[in-house]
């Protein structure tokens, strides 16, 4: 007997296909929650791809230094020029400076009167007597010009990225101080022949050091011989870091120090010593004692093998008044040296076309030009410096 087929009640249609269409409808739901689970699933992947988490994510870098080459191969040049080192320059500050006129000749000629001794024999009444007679010594100076220069091309110029013509300026200007310290220092070297007292302070006693009794007798030994102090009231020396060391380290009953630490302007004296750069715009360190200023410096006369020691000697300077004189030429065209090389105004100026460089090849320069004169006093027989040679303990 056949089945008959019921019609269903709920869709008034065929249970068979209702059954059909519950089953695609049921998938369609699961399928859309699989769908939007899938995509929640991949935002979160996405996002968690993007965190900052140690160790994760996509590794090494695709691009880096080795494929970008602005990176790989970029410099920074900082422009701006360490300082070289540089000696402390301070001889012409032991100098007594004076001017030379423009068109007034090749040298200078100075004048010094000899003193007369004392006359104790009383004049005779009635008679006039034979009258003095004085004599005048003189000493010519001459003037002498140095002179040094350096350009650039216009090339260098254009493609530098560093300011070289200032630190070249600088550089000349250095050379230049070097220069007028040499050339004082060898004149006052000289004096050490020229009157034996010069050399009264040198340590002769092995092991040769540097003592409080040589700084402070080497004033002392210019007033002896009746030479003043500086206009500024102080005689002035240049004495080499090493013999100040050695003074400051030495602490033993009645030493520098051992006196100084007892004052307050003592003290103040020990401050200078232990300063290493007192005086900033010259690189060297200042302190008083015996009526002198002394400055350090360590362009001073070597001597090898002092004595016959196995050691290097080097000298110590002391100056009174006129003990060198220093002439400058009178011209606002020429170099005018100065106490400090720093301070020294050298010409720098860019350059032209002319007919000797019609393109303009070389761009500018900067150097030197300076007439000067050293020289001594017309004194004939009396040096009115001291320079103590001496093997340093400090190195």
């Amino acid at each position: 007997m056949a089945t008959k087929r019921v019609k269903s009640k709920v869709y008034g249609r065929d249970p068979l296909v209702d059954a059909m269409v519950f089953a695609v409808r049921l998938v369609a739901v699961i399928g859309s929650k699989v769908f939007v689970g899938a995509s929640l699933l991949m935002l979160g992947a996405a996002a968690a791809a993007q965190m900052p988490v140690f160790g994760d994510g996509p590794s090494p870098a695709a691009m880096n230094s080795s494929n970008i080459p602005g990176s790989g191969l970029s410099v920074y040049y900082n422009t701006k020029f360490y300082d070289f080192l540089y000696t402390a320059l301070n001889k012409v500050m032991l100098c007594t400076r004076r001017t030379q006129p423009a068109k007034s000749g090749i040298s200078q000629r100075g004048y010094m009167a000899q003193t007369l001794g004392p006359d104790t024999v009383p004049v005779q009444e009635g008679t006039i007597g034979q009258p003095e007679i004085v004599t005048t010594n003189f000493k010519d100076i001459k003037m002498v010009q140095y002179g040094n220069y350096l350009n650039i091309s216009d090339y260098a110029d254009l493609t530098s990225v560093t300011p070289d013509m200032v630190e070249f300026r600088r550089v000349l200007a250095y050379q230049l101080g070097f220069t007028m310290d040499d050339i004082v220092m060898l004149l006052f070297d000289y004096l050490r022949t020229f009157d034996s007292r010069t050399a009264n302070q040198d340590s002769l006693t092995t092991p040769y050091a540097f003592t409080k009794k040589i700084i402070e007798q080497m004033p002392f030994s210019l007033q002896i011989a009746q030479v003043p102090p500086m206009d500024n009231g102080r005689f002035q020396g240049s004495i080499h870091p090493a013999f100040k060391g050695d003074l400051f380290l030495d602490n033993s009953n009645n030493s520098i120090v051992d006196i100084w630490k007892h004052t307050e302007a003592g003290q103040m004296g020990l401050k200078a010593l232990s300063d290493i750069r007192e005086n900033d715009k010259g690189g060297d360190t200042m302190f008083d004692l015996a009526g002198a200023t002394w400055r350090t410096s360590t362009n001073q006369t070597t001597y090898a093998n002092w004595q016959g020691g196995g050691t290097t000697g080097i000298s110590t300077y002391c100056a009174g008044k006129d003990a060198m004189i220093f002439l400058d030429m009178e011209s606002a065209k020429h170099t005018k040296v100065v106490e400090r090389w720093q301070n020294l105004n050298l010409w720098m100026s860019d350059f032209a076309r002319s007919a000797y460089d019609p393109n303009n090849y070389i761009k500018a320069g900067t150097g030197y030009n300076a007439i000067i004169g050293v020289g001594l006093t017309p004194d004939p027989t009396t040096s009115r410096a001291r320079i103590a040679v001496a093997v340093p303990q400090t190195t």
